[in-house]
């Protein structure tokens, strides 16, 4: 579902996004200062925030781009189960037959793991 907001300086959004979530990240003990210290030199943060053209129903051209967008993820998001109530993620390996489940900010950091250091290249099969 989308929501409908009014317009911002991406470049403020990105910064306090990244600002709150290291914060939660740090706080519960899941990564560490020197990890931050490495994300904040870096060039592009990883962090990003949409504020372009709205995107409605039936707009074909920019829901496709939309979902070539976040098929690129790191991971599975059909695997994964987002369970709100609860604060977890719910992951479920290729075959099925496993599941972990996460705290949300457990899953967050669990993702940063996947994040290159700098002038590292991410190495995919």
């Amino acid at each position: 579902m989308f929501r409908v907001a009014p317009r911002f300086s991406t470049k403020t959004l990105k910064e306090i996004f990244r600002h709150k979530v290291f914060k939660m990240l740090l706080s519960k003990g899941k990564i560490t200062e020197d990890l931050i210290d490495m994300m904040m030199g870096w060039r592009h943060s990883g962090f990003n925030v949409y504020c372009g053209p709205r995107i409605q129903p039936g707009e074909e051209e920019a829901i496709e781009n939309l979902a070539r967008y976040i098929i690129r993820a790191s991971f599975s998001q059909e695997r994964m189960t987002d369970i709100p109530e609860d604060s977890k993620v719910l992951y479920r390996s290729k075959d099925g037959k496993e599941k972990k489940t996460f705290d949300a900010l457990e899953w967050l950091a669990a993702m940063c793991s996947h994040v290159p250091k700098k002038g590292e290249q991410m190495v995919r099969y």
